[in-house]
C-alpha cells in the first residue's frame, strides 16, 4: 500500500508556497469582514431607535409622551435640548434660556439647591405633592382636583391667551404668585418672579402630553410658556442621576445603543484574529515508512495470540462477518441478535440455532477453538453468498 501524502490545497507538490501569497488571501477576507462590521455599526448608530416610552419625554410618541409638543416648538424655531441629569441641565440652562423641570418633587435637596440658582427662566411641570424648597418656596401642592375645564381668572398674559384650560390632579397654592385656572381646591397654573427670572408652574403634566396638548387652550398655554425663548432645556430627572451623591455626574460619554456596542465588540474580535498569531500552512511531508495492510492484520493477530485474547479475537471475527453480510441481506447496521439470526438463517438455509451458535455462541478458549470458529464463520459466509 502506497503511503498517503498530505498536500496543501492550491499548492503544487514539490513547490514551496511563497511568503506573501499565503497571508494575502486571509487578509483580504478579514479586511472584508472588518469593513462589513464597521458598516453595520454605522448603520446601527444612524438607525438607532429615536423614540422612547418615558412619560412626558420629548421623544415619546405614546399618549403619555410629549413628542407632539416638542415638534411644534421646533417648528416655531425653538431649540429643544433633552437632558436627564442635573449636571447636564445646569450646563445648558444659561441666561436667555427656558428650563423645563418635570416632576421637581423627585429631586434631592442638593439637586434643588443647584437648580434654584440657574440663570434661565424656570418652568415647573407635573408637580407632585409637598413643598419644593429649596428650589422655590412660592408654591406647594397640598390638594387634588378633578380634571375639568377652568377659565384663566387671572391677569397673566399666557393664561389669558389660553382662555380655558383642562387640567386636574395636584393643584397649586402659595403666596406672592399669580394663581390661574383655579378652583376650590387650588390652581392649575402659577407665575411669579424671582430676581430677574420668570418662574412658572403647570401642576398637571397631562397638559403637556400628546393626549392633552390639543384640549381647549392647553396648547396655547404650554407653547407660550415654553416658547418664550429661542432655547428650551427639557429636564426630565432620572432615578440614577448621581448628582450630589459624591459618585460623579454628567451625561453618558458613550451613548451608543446595545447593538452598536455588540458590533464594536465583534469588530475588536476580528482585529484580534486578523493581527494575532496564526498557524502556518500545511507542510508536505511523506510518511517515513510504508506498512502494508496484510502486515498490519498479521501483526494484530500475533498480538492477540501473545496475549491469549481468544475471546476478543473471536468477537472481532464475528462482528466483522455480521457487518459484511448485513448489506447483502438488507439488515440495518444496529440490528438486534435475534433479527440477525433469523435473516441469516433464511439466507443460508441453516436452522436458527445453528446460526446462533456460530455468531453468538460461547467464545473459544484456545487456538483450536478459535480456528474452528474461523472455519465455521467462513462456511456461513459462503452459504449466505450462494443463497
Amino acid at each position: 500500500m502506497t503511503a498517503p501524502t498530505i498536500v496543501a490545497r492550491g499548492h503544487r507538490p514539490g513547490a514551496e508556497p511563497t511568503d506573501d501569497a499565503r497571508p494575502r488571501r486571509h487578509r483580504g477576507v478579514l479586511a472584508l469582514a472588518l469593513g462589513l462590521l464597521v458598516l453595520a455599526v454605522v448603520v446601527s448608530v444612524l438607525t438607532a431607535r429615536s423614540t422612547s416610552d418615558v412619560p412626558l419625554a420629548p421623544d415619546n410618541p405614546d399618549p403619555d409622551g410629549a413628542r407632539a409638543l416638542a415638534q411644534v416648538l421646533r417648528e416655531q424655531g425653538v431649540s429643544v435640548t433633552y437632558v436627564r441629569t442635573t449636571a447636564a441641565a445646569l450646563a445648558e440652562a444659561g441666561a436667555g434660556t427656558t428650563l423645563l423641570v418635570l416632576s421637581p418633587e423627585t429631586l434631592r435637596t442638593e439637586q434643588r439647591e443647584a437648580l434654584a440658582g440657574v440663570a434661565a427662566d424656570v418652568v415647573l411641570a407635573d408637580v407632585g405633592w409637598g413643598d419644593l424648597a429649596p428650589l422655590t418656596s412660592r408654591v406647594r401642592v397640598d390638594e387634588h382636583a378633578v380634571r375639568e375645564s377652568r377659565p384663566a381668572g387671572c391677569d397673566d398674559p399666557h393664561a389669558q391667551a389660553a382662555g380655558e384650560v383642562t387640567s386636574g390632579g395636584p393643584v397649586l397654592s402659595g403666596t406672592d404668585a399669580v394663581l390661574c385656572f383655579a378652583g376650590p381646591e387650588g390652581a392649575g397654573y402659577a407665575a411669579w418672579t424671582e430676581g430677574d427670572r420668570q418662574w412658572r408652574a403647570i401642576a398637571d403634566g397631562w397638559v403637556l402630553s400628546n393626549d392633552g396638548i390639543a384640549t381647549e387652550g392647553n396648547a396655547a398655554l404650554v407653547l407660550r410658556t415654553l416658547g418664550a425663548h429661542d432655547r428650551l432645556v427639557w429636564y426630565l430627572p432620572s432615578e440614577d442621576d448621581p448628582y450630589g451623591t459624591g459618585t460623579g455626574g454628567g451625561t453618558d460619554p458613550f451613548p451608543l445603543p446595545g447593538p452598536a456596542l455588540l458590533l464594536l465588540a465583534l469588530v475588536g474580535l476580528v482585529v484580534v484574529l486578523w493581527q494575532g498569531r496564526r498557524l502556518g500552512p500545511v507542510v508536505v511531508e511523506p510518511l517515513p515508512v510504508v506498512v502494508r495492510a496484510s502486515e498490519t492484520t498479521r501483526g494484530r493477530g500475533r498480538l492477540y495470540r501473545r496475549a491469549g485474547a481468544h475471546a476478543h479475537a473471536a468477537a472481532a471475527l464475528r462482528a466483522g462477518l455480521v457487518a459484511r453480510l448485513a448489506g447483502r441481506v438488507g439488515l440495518p447496521s444496529h440490528a438486534p441478535p435475534h433479527q440477525v439470526v433469523e435473516t441469516l438463517a433464511r439466507a443460508s438455509g441453516r436452522s436458527e440455532g445453528a446460526v446462533h451458535d456460530v455468531l453468538y455462541g460461547p467464545p473459544p478458549t484456545d487456538d483450536a477453538g478459535l480456528i474452528a470458529l474461523t472455519q465455521a464463520l467462513d462456511t456461513l459466509d459462503r452459504e449466505v453468498q450462494r443463497g
